[in-house]
């Protein structure tokens, strides 16, 4: 019986260990899209916002992104057991197409912001609402855990009525709303991976 108890033990913590892993995962897709929108501001004031620049900038942030995402979102879905379908693929990449679609060219041409900036603003943040909602979409239906994910969706797009009314520093804003919400996905997913893992005490064993 001890042995059965044993190898019981073994395997709850190498399952706690996976599951860990893949929030650890999923961190790391969140750190590489801040580090792509912080790029973003770094050199978009030397462009001056240019509707060109961001034209060029983001596609090319988008299919580096799409490929790191891809190659996460397959280990997630490898950790966490679900098998990475074509579909679970075809989802997330669908949701980052209409929120790009909305975000950078639907919103701006609407005009509905107190000026360009303001609209450019609105629509940075609905294309983060929009396309990361699609992809916690696409893990809840394959049963991947990410309510981490919550918050680079929400914060993002209780802004957009807040950035419609502002008349200076909208992109600047919107750029550093982002920028919390993504930074406290990271700490979420970190914080429920160290709660998978646990904290080892001082016989050097991991506290259950």
């Amino acid at each position: 019986m001890n042995d059965v108890k044993d190898l019981k033990d073994v395997l709850e913590k190498v399952e706690k260990k996976i599951m860990a892993a893949g929030k650890i995962y999923g961190a790391m897709n969140f750190a590489f899209w801040l580090v792509a929108m912080l790029g973003y501001y770094v050199l978009a004031p030397f462009m001056s916002y240019n509707i060109l620049f961001t034209g060029i900038y983001w596609p090319i942030a988008f299919a580096l992104a799409i490929f790191f995402v891809v190659k996460i979102t397959k280990m997630i879905a490898k950790v966490e057991r679900e098998s990475s379908s074509r579909g679970f693929g075809a989802m997330i990449g669908i949701s980052w197409v209409v929120g790009a679609a909305v975000g950078w060219f639907l919103v701006p041409s609407m005009n509905m912001g107190a000026n360009d900036m303001a609209s450019m603003a609105m629509g940075f943040l609905s294309f983060i609402s929009i396309s990361i909602f699609g992809m916690w979409l696409s893990f809840i239906k394959y049963k991947i855990s990410a309510e981490e994910m919550i918050p680079s969706f929400l914060i993002p797009a209780i802004g957009i009525p807040i950035a419609m009314i502002m008349k200076t520093n909208a992109m600047l804003w919107a750029g550093f709303l982002v920028a919390i919400a993504f930074s406290a996905t990271i700490l979420w997913y970190l914080y429920s991976a160290f709660k998978y893992v646990g904290v080892p005490n001082d016989e050097g064993h991991n506290q259950e």
